[in-house]
């Protein structure tokens, strides 16, 4: 019967007849074509029960930032963007989006509100949330014997067995930023700041990086981070990457490719496995013409019945906690995964210029696994750095 009502119209759920309005909403938005289509399945439900006319814009995902800063210059930004979790601190910080007050939270994640509240204030409410977990390919455990690892110590092991090098085969393949090498900052008790700090230079940080160094050094990672190397996720669908990290979004593309691949969580360590959260969120413009309907909106979207059918239609994490347990795990085996790790990861902390943090770090990361710094001197450089041009403290 579950199944059956998850594939009901909306309406059914939601109901009709809210008259119209008069008003008009504009969203710009950002979703891939499948996100898209349940988007506005969502939008005409939204319009029926209330009678508020919703326009919406597709913007490439990578072009919304510009676009929304051409818009701030011009005075044309819509009521409702789509950003990524980065960016909301940036345009909170600018003044360029309201705070949310008046709206019903308490049905939402608290890691994926944590990473868009500055000073005890939401300016931000999550649409998407995600996390990472371990992809490995099950052709090549089975071929060697071996389970998928639970542990750091087995995750070395296992990708010591994987690695033929011979073949061009490696145990992992790690990508070349900061946040896709969290799980290992974050699994040995490192974190990016403490009392408005920066503070990747702390002994845990050190011995994180150290751990990652040694993975390349030792020829399990495939050095998939430089430039011109086979990237992770093309290296682990042709078999040559054994293990990867990745998030649900990618679980849709590498089964209509037959990759023969399974998902664990991150790897235990002492401080359990925390893994970072990702995401957009909607904003709401400073000069919207219509923010009550803009709020109105947003609480719809993230409502239990809307976050359901999202999850189930698309088989992804929903925002919303109670949607959680409705969940056709039958249907979506590996999202309980993910629905576990959120229950770990840590808020985004609220960095304005977070892409800058970026540009500082990954070079210095980088130094330090080619061998021309310490992990120790690596990280000091990046944290000192960070810390005069990114937060202007000596």
């Amino acid at each position: 019967m579950r199944k059956f009502l998850l594939l009901l119209p909306l309406f059914v759920f939601i109901g009709c007849g809210g008259g119209k309005t008069g008003k008009n909403l504009t969203i710009w938005e950002s979703y891939n074509d499948e996100e898209h289509a349940v988007f506005m399945e969502i939008v005409k439900a939204f319009e029926e029960s209330t009678g508020i006319k919703v326009q919406v814009q597709r913007i490439p995902f990578f072009g919304m930032e510009s676009k929304i800063l051409t818009a701030l210059a011009t005075g044309s930004e819509p009521d409702i963007a789509r950003v990524d979790l980065a960016m909301v601190a940036k345009l909170a910080t600018r003044g360029a989006v309201k705070s949310i007050g008046n709206f019903d939270t308490s049905g939402l994640l608290p890691v994926a509100l944590k990473s868009v509240e500055i000073n005890g204030k939401l300016y931000g409410i999550p649409d998407q949330v995600n996390c990472l977990a371990l992809f490995y390919n099950k052709k090549l455990f089975k071929e060697n014997g071996i389970k998928p690892p639970d542990t750091w110590e087995e995750f070395v092991r296992a990708g010591k067995k994987l690695t033929d090098k011979n073949k061009n085969i490696y145990g992992f393949a790690m990508r070349n930023t900061l946040w896709w090498h969290l799980p290992f900052f974050y699994g040995f008790g490192a974190r990016l700041m403490k009392d408005g700090r920066f503070t990747l230079d702390t002994p845990e940080a050190v011995e994180a990086l150290r751990f990652i160094k040694k993975l390349y050094d030792e020829g399990i990672e495939a050095g998939a981070w430089k430039p011109g190397a086979v990237d992770p996720d093309m290296g682990f669908q042709n078999g040559k990457y054994a293990m990867v990290f990745n998030g649900p979004w990618k679980i849709k593309s590498l089964k209509g490719a037959n990759i023969p691949f399974g998902i664990v969580p991150v790897p235990e360590g002492r401080y359990g496995r925390p893994t970072p959260i990702g995401g957009t969120d909607m904003v709401i413009f400073k000069r919207s013409k219509h923010p009550e309907e803009a709020l109105k909106f947003l609480q719809f979207l993230v409502s239990e019945k809307i976050q359901t059918l999202w999850a189930n239609k698309l088989g992804q994490l929903p925002v919303n906690v109670k949607s959680m347990e409705n969940i056709d795990f039958e249907r979506h085996p590996y999202i309980k995964i993910f629905a576990e790790a959120i229950k770990e990861a840590v808020p985004r902390p609220i960095i304005p210029d977070y892409q800058g943090v970026e540009n500082i770090v990954n070079p210095e990361i980088e130094s330090a696994l080619y061998g021309k710094k310490t992990p120790e001197q690596a990280l000091k450089d990046a944290t000192r750095r960070v810390n005069e041009e990114i937060f202007g403290i000596k």
